[in-house]
């Protein structure tokens, strides 16, 4: 029961982790104008943000405990070029592990790249690679941010040959989309005010929604990496983003970095939830105002 469970859940566990952690940081995009503060001065080249992956059954199978289920990697690579312009490359892996894969036969090994504009740090291009069990997808997103277009490619390349699933042209798009990946680090870029709501406009498998963004209290947290001073944010979707219903809830640090520490998901079977195991910096940097206790 529970691997048929998994096998039609699955990719909306893993896709919900992805969302928290990254939704759960979005705080801007309609005003995207507002001047933001360098990259340079808030993300070091090479950051890397290590999460564990839990999941919590829901309430009618009391009988079984949180589970670990995997690990979600983020990185911040650094600047590349992109059709002949400096783009940042940002990346995210995630991997199944523990028990749940071996309860259920399924793995999961996924892989995301966002290329994001360095002037007005808007997303270009997004890849998303999927491989979870049988289901093997690639997807590509581009975007032309002046002339407010995209494109939608989409494989099922578990076929020989790869199988077309779609292949749209994107029209009318609000200024400077964002895509998951590279909303998280945009936003870290902007101050979040306690009490503020702040809506966003993010296009995943080519439709863009509507997110709205609130910013409720400061809470000390404990991670695996640490105690740490945050503030909490609660994702709410005014565009249907989060398709089934689902509650979201992230902890970010409550400094200039705003590195996501915590996060909590309500999903349609059961929850996902965990903190940051690992925050790498390759800068000399990192620590000089994250506040660990």
């Amino acid at each position: 029961m529970i691997g048929d469970i998994y096998s039609r859940s699955g990719s909306r566990i893993r896709l919900c982790l992805l969302e928290v952690l990254i939704l759960g940081n979005l705080a801007t995009s309609q005003v995207y104008s507002e001047a933001l503060r360098r990259p340079s001065e808030v993300i070091p080249i090479g950051e890397t943000l290590i999460y564990e992956v839990r999941w919590d059954p829901p309430a009618w199978l009391f009988f079984f405990p949180a589970i670990n289920a995997g690990e979600m990697t983020l990185k911040f690579e650094g600047v590349v070029d992109y059709q002949g312009r400096p783009a940042f490359k940002i990346t995210a892996d995630a991997v199944s592990s523990g028990f749940l894969p071996k309860l259920t036969g399924i793995t999961v090994k996924d892989y995301f790249e966002s290329l994001v504009a360095t002037e007005e740090f808007c997303s270009s291009r997004f890849t998303k690679i999927t491989r979870e069990g049988k289901r093997h997808r690639d997807i590509i997103l581009t975007f032309d941010q002046e002339k407010r277009l995209g494109h939608y490619l989409a494989y099922d390349v578990a076929k020989t040959p790869p199988k077309e699933l779609k292949n749209e042209e994107l029209k009318n798009l609000p200024p400077c989309v964002q895509d998951f990946l590279s909303a998280i680090y945009r936003t870290r870029l902007r101050n979040l005010q306690i009490g503020g709501s702040y809506p966003l406009s993010v296009s995943d498998n080519g439709v863009i929604k509507e997110v709205d963004i609130r910013v409720v209290s400061r809470e000390k947290v404990q991670a695996i990496s640490g105690t740490y001073s945050t503030i909490k944010i609660e994702t709410v979707s005014v565009g249907g983003i989060f398709k089934g219903g689902g509650s979201f809830v992230l902890w970010l640090t409550d400094d200039k970095t705003k590195v996501p520490v915590k996060y909590e998901a309500k999903v349609k079977f059961g929850k996902i939830f965990g903190t940051i195991k690992k925050i790498d910096d390759s800068s000399d940097n990192q620590g000089d105002d994250r506040e660990v206790l």
